[in-house]
């Protein structure tokens, strides 16, 4: 847990020192910002996907839960935790999850730090019936060869 929140605190350091140069097309001259922040928002999309559909194994696909630095912080869970909870989360969703958990992603921000480090900002809302109930959302990716995952992410409700 004490590497997961090191890399996290890394991470977070790094976003304004890195913010800057990430404004261009390209990053260190390597990367094509555009295109990395499109395979990002694709990973966003899905995940709504995922849990709109009930999908456990679609949305395993998106996390790199099995990297000794996944961690997760919940809206509903009173602490960070890593790949035990998620998967215990995975597989109650495959026993008991049911489609039609309706959220929506806006206020989208995508920053490529590095060739293998990004992370994303945006509002989510849950929907309970019509009622939209509203969270912050940081994710941070990870990319290894050539595929981008989620590393960690924080929700946290807006405060009423």
């Amino acid at each position: 847990m004490i590497q997961s929140w090191k890399v996290f605190v890394a991470v977070i350091v790094l976003m304004g020192g890195l913010l800057v140069g990430c404004q261009s097309d390209k990053v260190g001259g390597k990367v094509d910002v555009r295109e990395e922040q499109s395979k990002i928002l694709k990973i966003i999309d899905t995940y709504v996907q995922a849990v709109g559909a009930a999908d456990a194994d679609l949305l395993d696909s998106l996390f790199w839960k099995d990297d000794p630095h996944f961690s997760e912080i919940e809206n509903d869970r009173p602490k960070p935790f890593g790949a035990q909870t998620f998967t215990a989360i995975g597989n109650w969703m495959r026993m008991q999850g049911k489609p039609g958990n309706k959220q929506r992603f806006y206020e989208t921000k995508v920053y490529i730090l590095s060739p293998e480090v990004a992370y994303s900002v945006s509002m989510r809302d849950e929907y309970e019936g019509e009622k939209a109930i509203p969270s912050r959302v940081t994710l941070i990716y990870l990319k290894k060869g050539d595929e981008w995952r989620i590393i960690h992410g924080h929700f946290s409700y807006v405060p009423e």
